[in-house]
């Protein structure tokens, strides 16, 4: 196992019961990620310039954090402040595997620069059980590590970080909704309409609307139920299913649709109708 500095991997590994693997993701490459499961593995002290902000998938971590000892059981987030010395080790017998967000400071501060909202980027909690945020963060790791659409990473990582500095940091969400905004998620729906095929940023919804990029997936949501890029996946499977039941291959109508690949429509097409599409193929 290779280790930086500060004990991250610096590239995969794996073993039988021990993986690690840390990247940055192409849309964001200010920010590292990190996936791994350790059983026996210790980190050293170290501490990260950036604030890392963790989801335990299974088992539990145990870390040694401003003077105490503590354990963080699965299905809980863990936040370490930028520059806090800190360990890293197994919570329990079976080990822990975790996913982990390092955010530079200057990342998270030009991400909130559109909302003219000042973020310190620090966290109030080391510890956060906070079921829907868990689940949020997550399924945002997720969507950075495999092939996505472009909209539903920076949504998924604008909404995650609104939702954790919102609750457990310094940024305050303003939830009105004028009439004025419900007449520009009006104009994102039919952007979205007009270019289901794309793989629309969210840079470009912001042009479209004139909204900032917090603003109109709160509104958006608000409005229609789902988030922007819920609704474009949605669009495009449906047009989809209506190629497939004129006859189109999968491949083909994945390609048609501006999947990434094969796996990508299959993923959202199940998700969305409870079947694969080769099993909707008449």
């Amino acid at each position: 196992m290779v280790l930086g500095k500060e004990g991250k991997t610096l590239r995969g590994t794996h073993s039988t019961k021990e993986f690690s693997k840390l990247w940055r993701p192409a849309q964001n490459p200010e920010i590292e990620l990190l996936s791994a499961s350790f059983q026996r593995f210790e980190f050293s002290r170290h501490w990260h310039d950036e604030l890392a902000i963790g989801v335990i998938e299974s088992g539990a971590e145990g870390l040694f954090y401003r003077g105490n000892n503590l354990v963080v059981p699965q299905h809980q987030i863990v936040a370490i402040n930028p520059s806090e010395v800190h360990t890293g080790f197994s919570g329990c017998e079976q080990g822990w595997r975790y996913r982990m967000f390092y955010l530079p400071p200057e990342f998270i501060a030009s991400h909130f620069q559109a909302s003219e909202k000042h973020v310190e980027p620090v966290i109030n909690t080391s510890l956060i059980r906070d079921p829907a945020l868990f689940g949020l963060l997550l399924q945002c790791h997720m969507a950075l590590e495999v092939p996505s659409l472009d909209l539903t990473q920076s949504s998924l990582l604008t909404l995650a970080l609104e939702q954790l500095f919102t609750q457990y940091g310094t940024a305050k969400s303003d939830r009105d909704i004028t009439g004025k905004a419900t007449d520009r998620t009006k104009q994102v729906r039919d952007y979205l309409h007009d270019h289901w095929q794309e793989n629309v940023s969210l840079e470009a919804l912001e042009t479209v609307s004139g909204l900032t990029k917090f603003q109109l997936i709160r509104y958006f949501k608000a409005h229609y139920g789902l988030t922007p890029h819920q609704f474009l996946l949605l669009l495009k499977v449906q047009k989809a299913k209506g190629l497939l039941m004129s006859g189109h291959s999968c491949v083909d109508t994945a390609l048609s649709c501006g999947f990434f690949d094969q796996s990508h429509f299959t993923r959202n097409f199940k998700r969305a109708f409870g079947v694969p599409p080769k099993h909707y193929m008449v």
